[in-house]
């Protein structure tokens, strides 16, 4: 046992303990007891005991106690502190699992417990032992959970013995029903002499919000988090995230500074949101393409991350375009036209042998050629020409259905040059990158990614990726420079590229660049936090975010090679092409008719 402060326990009287019976003082000690066996026990191999008195005869009494506790609790490791107000000193160590025996309210605040775990992203129980006069209870308790409430102490529970040795255990609920913010106390349970009324010592304070609102920060990034203009309907990945959390939790949501940045058309940056999260104290998370930060862990509490954010390469296929040349000979390889060459080379010279002169050798020549592409020549006298061209009208046949085949292939399917298949490619390959300040940041915090740091870079203000797509089209449309590459999310690009009808038009690299963890941000030392890692990783388990993510960006659209409707063509659509065939015929009625009274006047000029 680890006990602090034990100098005096064995050898010295306690005067003033005996102010109540002694089968009251063993009732409170089996009280505590049977709490520490039932549910510290069961937590922790270790728990700590906070002795803190204004007055000696409280504290005799939890001496007494404590003899008591130590005579029947021997399997657990006990730190004992003993806070004098007279005498303040700060005694570091974790503060999980908490008894505190105090004798008022300003003893409580005389520990300072939430100092020890103000920047901690943990939970802690308080079990707190009031032991006052019962006209002056109510008004400690009150202040008590006041206390618990304003420092984010969620399970904060308050054990009190009345004179007539009534052993009973009160807490608060801050989302009561009909009443938020309550701090009141509420009787959850009762010592019955052998055990306690209930078994549940803290009950559960966040599965049921009754309606209360949660102020949230977020900023429109599609489509990560979006919101109608009437502030209604949440789409998005995270968007239905919250919007599920406020089902299962029931709580309504009340954003902050999004109808601002509507009215304004500005979004707040990632650091601007997390900073007025921080500041200003009134917000209780922050959503929105937040992704997760070592830097943020000092002033704010992360979420377990609920999606893992794809960074890619993407280049714009267009400024992969085949050059007409390349498209006449691609369908056949270097090796193969120089074949194709010697063949003709090798039929043009056996037939220049049977020529009988300049002018025929010639005839011949431009014959063998003219089979060549399909055209109709005349047939040759003799029948070893005949022979001959038999064979290479064959040959030129099976081969130019080839060409054809692989020419149309190139043209239905919009083939490009030879696209870049690893960020070594993109490095060896003079390529320059476009990307948003915040994903540069990123890139710095990975020593393997280094390499894409020292290419020539394109870093765009704002931290919305659809302007890294912008900036792609405007420097294909320059022209100077045309070996550019994106980095973005791999979501913005699908969703994007869908909400633009531009399917077909990227090529994403096949390497990967980086994971992003994707969080919801709480304020320091959240009640929230315990309550929503659950949610959020239950939600994640049972595959809802890849849903979610599935139906705000399309894959398979992305890889289409051909724009295709979601909807049957209907009549309007086809108004462009009767108004064009109805002109052409009035166009050839008009020609039509011209050319009906010129003849009419031709045959009267030769009357």
């Amino acid at each position: 046992m680890n006990v602090t402060s034990l100098l005096h326990f064995e050898s010295m009287k306690y005067m003033g303990a005996q102010t109540q019976a002694a089968a009251i003082n063993q009732h409170v000690a089996q009280a505590l007891r049977v709490f520490i066996e039932d549910f510290y026990q069961r937590m922790a191999p270790a728990f700590i005991v906070i002795l803190s008195c204004r007055r000696p005869s409280p504290m005799n009494f939890y001496r007494n106690i404590m003899q008591l506790l130590y005579e029947s609790v021997d399997t657990m490791i006990i730190q004992l502190v003993l806070v004098e107000s007279a005498r303040p000193r700060r005694i570091e160590g974790p503060r999980t699992h908490n008894l505190l025996l105090v004798d008022s309210l300003q003893a409580l605040l005389d520990i300072d417990i939430h100092t020890y775990t103000a920047q901690s992203d943990a939970s802690e129980y308080y079990f707190i032992f009031l032991q006052q006069r019962d006209a002056l209870i109510p008004q400690d308790m009150q202040g008590v959970f006041a206390y618990c409430w304003r420092h984010q102490l969620i399970n904060c529970n308050v054990m009190t013995q009345s004179s007539g040795g009534q052993v009973l255990l009160h807490t608060y609920f801050p989302y009561a029903a009909g009443e938020c913010n309550d701090s009141r106390p509420t009787l959850i349970n009762q010592f019955l002499g052998e055990s306690w009324q209930h078994s549940d010592y803290f009950p559960s304070k966040l599965h049921n919000l009754h309606g209360c609102p949660l102020v949230v920060l977020a900023r429109q990034v599609s489509p990560f988090f979006d919101l109608d203009e009437g502030q209604r309907e949440l789409r998005g990945l995270e968007g239905r995230l919250l919007q599920e959390l406020s089902r299962r939790m029931n709580f309504s949501i009340r954003f902050e500074g999004l109808r601002d940045q509507q009215e304004n058309h500005t979004t707040w940056s990632e650091m601007q949101m997390l900073q007025k999260l921080v500041k200003g104290g009134l917000a209780d998370l922050a959503i929105g393409y937040v992704r997760k930060r070592i830097q943020y862990s000092s002033n704010l509490t992360p979420v377990f991350p609920h999606y893992s954010n794809r960074l890619v390469g993407c280049l714009l296929l267009n400024s992969h375009n085949l050059t007409s040349l390349e498209i006449w000979s691609f369908p056949f390889q270097a090796l193969t036209w120089l074949c194709l060459l010697s063949s003709f080379l090798s039929i043009s010279c056996l037939v220049l042998l049977h020529g009988r002169g300049p002018g025929d050798r010639v005839a011949l020549v431009l014959a063998v050629y003219a089979a060549a592409l399909g055209l109709p020549i005349d047939p040759p006298e003799r029948p070893a020409l005949q022979l001959l061209f038999a064979s290479w009208l064959c040959f030129g046949l099976v081969v130019r259905a080839m060409y054809s085949a692989l020419l149309f292939l190139i043209l239905r399917y919009h083939l490009h040059q030879r696209l870049p298949d690893s960020l070594q490619d993109l490095a060896e390959g003079d390529y320059a990158a476009v990307m948003t300040r915040i994903t540069w940041q990123d890139l710095r915090e990975v020593p393997s990614l280094q390499e894409l740091l020292g290419l020539r870079s394109l870093v765009v203000t704002s931290e919305r990726e659809e302007e890294v797509l912008r900036q792609l089209d405007r420097c294909s449309l320059a022209g100077s420079h045309p070996l550019f590459f994106g980095l973005l999310s791999q979501d913005t690009l699908l969703h994007l590229t869908q909400r633009g009808h531009r399917a077909g038009s990227y090529h994403i690299v096949p390497q990967h660049v980086l994971e992003q963890q994707l969080a919801i941000y709480l304020q320091k030392h959240s009640h929230l936090v315990a309550h929503l890692d659950h949610l959020v990783m239950s939600i994640r388990s049972v595959g809802l975010l890849h849903h979610w993510a599935g139906e705000v960006a399309s894959e398979r659209y992305f890889r289409s090679r051909f724009l295709y409707r979601g909807k049957r063509i209907q009549q309007p659509d086809l108004w462009a092409i009767y108004l064009l065939a109805a002109g052409l015929y009035l166009l050839s009625l008009v020609v039509f008719v011209c050319e009906l009274l010129t003849a009419r006047r031709a045959a009267n000029g030769r009357l």
